[in-house]
């Protein structure tokens, strides 16, 4: 028994926290670790697991329906489980159930990890928190929902093995996984590649709107609440456009913002080089993430952000020649 086993053991009541707007990663490995508890103890434990609003396609997760998004639980917790958050800032509402816990761990890869966990457990070199939590949790208990949570979040934040920071021991602990009997093709077809007419059209709407910054080393574009209530579509379904606009052939970043507030947009990055690290240009800009994929915040209206954004990407790029 490590030492992550034995601090579940000594908990009666646990929760789980991951960051806000929820990804594969930070789903997956929330999950894996409510199905692990849920495994190992059935209901000799209270387990509850918190997150902001994600999209329905997760629901193909087994108990991806008993994540909560209530922010006025009044239990205080033997432990609080933090994973693929770098920041307190980013629990959004939950950050009390973190604050009131009795012992508090965090499983993370993110660079530059801030959480006052009492216990961290940080792999900044690992291609996703699934990843590390497939190395600390007891296999003997692993099972194919698990470890399609597992895979999910491996999967997600690899680009589905598509970026460099994918490994040998990444693709191999995915063929672990897999052997586990779950149909990888049809979750990753339902999850990461199919688009309902609504998601193709806000993508169109993107693309039409789609303008080169800095040279043309950038592309950038944007949808804003009025463009979501026209297609009847949420914003956890729109997380997709940046991925193709990471596609465009001969650009060294993509940017897409979308409105999340009056006059606030989050800005996605995406940087197709190994000398643009978008995590250092994001945590300058009330964001974080990882060195080809990261996010923050820019405030204004439209125009404001898009003048702002490209201004502010230009120095960035001019500070990587200036280094090279």
């Amino acid at each position: 028994m490590n030492f992550f086993d034995e601090k579940i053991e000594k908990s009666q009541n646990i929760c789980i926290l991951g960051h806000q707007n929820p990804d594969g990663d930070c789903i997956g490995s929330t999950l894996a670790i409510y199905n692990y508890i849920k495994k190992i103890y059935g209901d000799k434990k209270t387990v509850k697991p918190f997150l902001t609003e994600f999209s329905s396609k997760f629901k193909v997760l087994k108990n991806a329906d008993k994540i909560s998004d209530d922010k006025n639980d009044g239990t205080i917790f033997d432990l609080c489980i933090v994973v693929d958050s770098s920041s307190k800032e980013r629990f959004a509402d939950f950050a009390r159930y973190f604050d009131d816990a009795k012992d508090t761990i965090v499983f993370d890869h993110h660079e530059n990890n801030t959480v006052p966990a009492k216990t961290s457990v940080l792999f900044p070199e690992s291609i996703a928190t699934c990843e590390i939590l497939y190395n600390f949790l007891d296999k003997q208990y692993f099972d194919k929902d698990i470890a399609m949570c597992l895979y999910l979040g491996i999967a997600t934040d690899s680009g589905v093995f598509r970026y460099k920071a994918t490994t040998k021991k990444t693709l191999s602990i995915a063929g672990d996984l897999i052997s586990y009997g779950f149909d990888f093709t049809s979750l990753l077809d339902q999850i990461v590649f199919d688009n309902s007419v609504a998601q193709r059209k806000a993508q169109g709407l993107a693309f039409e709107r789609l303008v080169t910054m800095c040279e043309g080393k950038v592309v950038f574009s944007y949808l804003d609440d009025d463009d979501l209530n026209t297609l009847n579509i949420k914003k956890t379904d729109i997380d997709n456009v940046i991925v193709y606009l990471r596609e465009i052939s001969d650009i060294e970043i993509a940017a897409f913002a979308y409105q999340v507030g009056t006059k606030i947009f989050k800005i996605s990055l995406r940087s197709k080089c190994d000398d643009l690290n978008v995590s250092d240009f994001a945590r300058a800009h009330d964001g974080g993430g990882h060195a080809q994929a990261s996010g923050c915040m820019y405030y204004g209206d439209i125009e404001k952000v898009r003048k702002s954004l490209e201004e502010d990407l230009s120095e960035f790029i001019k500070k990587r020649k200036n280094n090279k």
